[in-house]
This record gives C-alpha cells, sequence and structure tokens, in this order.
C-alpha cells in the first residue's frame, strides 16, 4: 500500500517538474552545441537556470499548498499528503540537478553526469533510505531521505559544473535574443508535457479508478519494462550534441548515417532482453511476489512498446536538433490526450491491463509516427538490410527460450532460459559478422566520449 502511495505521488510531482523546467534542459542541448563564443554559451546557460529557478519555485508552492486536495480526490490518504510536500520542497533541487546533467551532456563531459546521477545519487540515496529504514521511520521519513540525497547531490552537480567545465552561468543578452530561446524552449514543455501524459497518467488514472495495490503491482511492471530503455537512453547522452553539431554543418550524409547506426545498436541491444520479459514474464514477476504474477500481461505490454522505441531509435531528438521542435510538440500533446481518454475506456472495462493496452499502444503509436516524420521532412531513415542480422538472431533465440519452458520452470526456468537465448543470441550475432561502419563509428563518435 505505502509503495502504491509513493509512486502516485511520484508520478504527480513528475507533472509538476516538467512544468518548472520549461523545456531548458532540451534547449540547453540544442544551442550550446551549436555557439561557439564562450560568454554566450554561458550565458544561455544562466538563462536556463533563472528560469528553472523561477518555474520551479512558483510549481513546488502551489503543489505544496494544493496537497490535501489532491490526496482528497485521489487515494484520500493522509500519507500522500505529507509524501506530495516533501516532493514539492525537493522540487527545485530536483530541477536543478536535470538542468547541470544537460549541460554536462551539452558539452560533452558525460563523465560528471554518468559520476553524479549514475553513481554518487544513487549512492547516497541507498545509504539514507537504507538508514531511515533500519531507524523504522514512515514512508515520509524515507521521501525525506530521498530528498537529503537530492540536495547533496545537486550541490555536487553544480560544485563540478563550476570546478571542471568551462561553462559557468552567467546573466546577459544572448546573441540570439531571449525569443529564440524561448521560442524553443516552451514548444518543448508542451512537448514533455504530453510525453507525460502518455507515459504517466496511466498510473494516476489506476489510482483514481482503483486502488493504491494496483497502482504497486501496476508500477512494478512498468519499472522492469523501464530497464529496456537503458540502450535508448545511453544513446540519447550522445547523439543531440553529435547531431545539433551535424546539423549547423550541414553535414546531412554524414548525420543520416550516424541516425542508422545507433538506431541499429539500440535495437540490437535491446532485443534480447525484450524478448526475456516477453517469454518470462510470469517468472519474472514471481521475483516480487506471487501477488505481482497478475500484472504478467501489463509487463508483456509495455515490452512489446519499450521495443517499439529501440526500433525507432533517437528519432525524437533528431526532430529537435533539426527545429522541428513544434512537431514534436503537436505529437506530444495530441498522443497524450489520447491516452488519456484511453486510459478512461478501458480502465473501467479491463482494470490495470487496459490502462496497459491504451498506454503501451498510444507508445508505440508515436514511435512510428516520429520515425516517418523524420523521413517526410529530412529524408532520412534508420533502416537498411543490415537490419536482418540482429532480427534473425532475435527470432532464433525467442524459439530457443520457448523450447527451454518444456524441461524447467520457475527459478530454473529464467534463469537456464535467459543463459541460452543470450548464448545463442550473441553466437549468431557473431557468425553474421560485425559491421565495418559499426566500428569506425564506434572509434570516431563513441569512444573519445566516453568517460576515462
Amino acid at each position: 500500500m505505502q509503495y502504491g502511495i509513493y509512486t502516485y505521488a511520484k508520478t504527480l510531482a513528475v507533472f509538476f517538474v516538467t512544468f518548472a523546467q520549461l523545456g531548458t534542459g532540451k534547449s540547453l542541448l540544442r544551442f550550446i552545441p551549436a555557439v561557439d563564443d564562450p560568454e554566450q554559451r554561458n550565458i544561455v546557460a544562466g538563462l536556463a537556470y533563472l528560469t528553472t529557478l523561477f518555474g520551479s519555485t512558483v510549481v513546488g508552492t502551489i503543489l505544496f499548498l494544493f496537497a490535501p486536495k489532491i490526496s482528497f480526490f485521489t487515494l484520500n490518504e493522509p500519507l500522500l499528503t505529507n509524501t506530495i510536500r516533501v516532493l514539492a520542497i525537493a522540487l527545485p533541487f530536483n530541477t536543478a540537478l536535470n538542468l547541470t546533467n544537460s549541460i554536462f551532456r551539452a558539452s560533452e563531459n558525460l563523465q560528471y553526469q554518468v559520476f553524479v546521477s549514475d553513481f554518487l545519487k544513487n549512492i547516497i540515496r541507498v545509504l539514507l533510505v537504507g538508514s531511515a529504514v533500519y531507524f523504522g521511520f514512515s514512508l515520509v521519513g524515507i521521501v525525506v531521505a530521498i530528498t537529503i540525497g537530492l540536495i547533496l547531490s545537486t550541490g555536487v552537480g553544480i560544485s563540478l559544473l563550476y570546478s571542471k567545465t568551462d561553462i559557468w552561468p552567467s546573466v546577459g543578452n544572448p546573441t540570439n535574443g531571449f525569443y529564440s530561446f524561448y521560442s524553443y524552449s516552451v514548444p518543448l514543455t508542451l512537448k514533455d508535457l504530453g510525453q507525460k501524459m502518455y507515459t504517466r497518467s496511466d498510473i494516476l488514472m489506476v489510482g483514481f479508478f482503483l486502488s493504491g495495490p494496483a497502482v504497486g503491482i501496476y508500477r512494478v511492471s512498468i519499472l522492469l519494462s523501464a530497464f529496456l530503455k537503458l540502450p535508448l537512453s545511453a544513446v540519447n547522452q550522445l547523439f543531440p550534441p553529435i547531431a545539433s553539431g551535424l546539423n549547423a554543418e550541414n553535414e546531412r550524409e554524414e548525420l543520416s548515417s550516424v541516425y542508422e547506426t545507433v538506431t541499429r545498436w539500440v535495437f540490437t541491444v535491446s532485443l534480447l532482453p525484450s524478448l526475456v520479459m516477453i517469454v518470462y514474464s510470469q517468472e519474472i514477476l514471481a521475483v516480487f511476489g506471487s501477488e505481482f504474477t497478475g500484472g504478467a500481461a501489463v509487463l508483456v505490454l509495455f515490452a512489446i512498446a519499450k521495443l517499439t522505441s529501440s526500433v525507432v531509435g533517437p528519432s525524437g531528438f533528431l526532430l529537435m536538433m533539426t527545429d522541428h521542435q513544434y512537431l514534436n510538440f503537436a505529437n506530444q500533446l495530441t498522443l497524450g490526450i489520447l491516452n488519456i481518454i484511453l486510459n478512461y475506456l478501458f480502465i473501467q472495462q479491463f482494470g490495470f491491463v487496459g490502462a496497459a493496452v491504451a498506454t503501451a499502444g498510444t507508445l508505440a503509436a508515436i514511435n512510428l509516427l516520429r520515425v516517418g516524420q523524420v523521413w517526410y521532412t529530412e529524408r532520412m531513415t534508420p533502416y537498411s538490410s543490415k537490419f536482418l542480422k540482429p532480427l534473425f538472431a532475435g527470432v532464433c533465440a525467442a524459439v530457443t527460450m520457448l523450447g527451454c519452458t518444456t524441461i524447467a520452470d520457475g527459478y530454473l526456468l529464467l534463469a537456464f532460459g535467459s543463459i541460452v537465448g543470450l548464448i545463442v543470441f550473441g553466437s549468431t550475432l557473431v557468425a553474421l559478422g560485425i559491421e565495418r561502419e559499426d566500428r569506425e563509428f564506434y572509434t570516431e563518435n563513441v569512444s573519445p566520449r566516453l568517460p576515462k
């Protein structure tokens, strides 16, 4: 029950963070790589920080004041009110850390983002949350511990920004003017809101129409499928500054080649884990308890949806980096509204499985729409006959893993089948051969940007 309450509060906070950031993070990914003057880069970064400071303060205050009303009209739990209020206090630090990470990405200092967000923040969180649990604190105490960890991580991130990079946010007039900055960032705010509407509104509506425990079961399935986004997320750390630079230099052929290569990489790395979650959904959820196996259909649907995200690669970022932010905004907002409507209809008929059908279907639709729009606007496609190699390897692995269900079950099936599937998948890829373009792209674009 408490996990469901935390999930619900966290989801609400994510919506408010979107408003607070005003699209500034992605604006930095667009403008910093394209600006040569160090002073102007500092001014753009300073404008982004001032914008998020103002936005997060206003939005956090609203969230704090209206927390009792939100709780009353949703789960109607006192714990929810207090949890929301703690997250409202954390909101300015959350936006500041997100913005700092965007600057690390835009300036190609990924090692600092990895250290702060992927290592330090998680270590601090584990230590503080573990201490809170050890001393018997309730859900609110645990959320306070998470907030303290976020504040500490934000402080370290900003310190690294000033001490280890050449970007020092400052106040002044950007060369292209405030209009250029906000005409790019504001549509992205609405775009991000639309994205949250189709990726998070299902959780809010499950809690509204069903119950806290249902939210917990549903959320576990979503979190498991979220691991499938890791390859795409890793590529999205590298792709925007590369794409922005190539677009600014009018290197169209090179940009198209990069787009094709990274999309195939993402699909290849994501395919086997997706198949494991689809074939062994019951066994995976049983690890968390028998009551969670009821979310097997949800896990399968989201695994398929996340796989479609891998198939289209960084198409959304390519649209943004080629100045089609309004198109991205229209995509997200339209499909976000559609997702809410479909969730409303399907949840009442089919419970949280209906929510998964609505949200996973919407996600798959927007992915296919994006890749079509990239072709229409830029005449670029990520697909070639080279996609057949990982596809064939995936078919071989899937058939093998299904065959394992006849000789094992439970945890043994999950472990044995996954290992056998990995061996078949990897050996098939090796037998078919590694592309020369892959080695060249890795050497020229990926290796120099990896943390040393």
